[in-house]
């Protein structure tokens, strides 16, 4: 079953993630805050790439998570624009 899939959601799964892996308490987490914040490595991202895809049964690479320069608004934004453009 496919959950559903929109901007607000995807930008609370990152928050929430990002929260976790950090230690930080996700209402202190700011969307616009840049991703360098949380130091993420290949392996970072390629679990949360998984753990994406499990939630949302939608495959986005790794390399999404290791945007240069991305905040956390707009990896969910990247990810949303990604989506649509590969829309069955």
């Amino acid at each position: 079953m496919q959950a559903s899939f929109d901007s607000e959601r995807v930008l609370r799964w990152i928050v929430v993630y990002l929260a976790v892996i950090s230690g930080e308490d996700s209402d202190t987490i700011d969307a616009d805050m840049p991703l360098s914040h949380f130091d993420l490595d290949s392996v970072d991202a390629v679990e949360m790439a998984l753990q994406f895809e499990t939630t949302f049964d939608r495959q986005i690479g790794a390399e999404f998570f290791l945007a240069a320069n991305a905040t956390v608004r707009g990896l969910a934004d990247l990810i949303i624009a990604n989506a649509a453009a590969h829309a069955d």
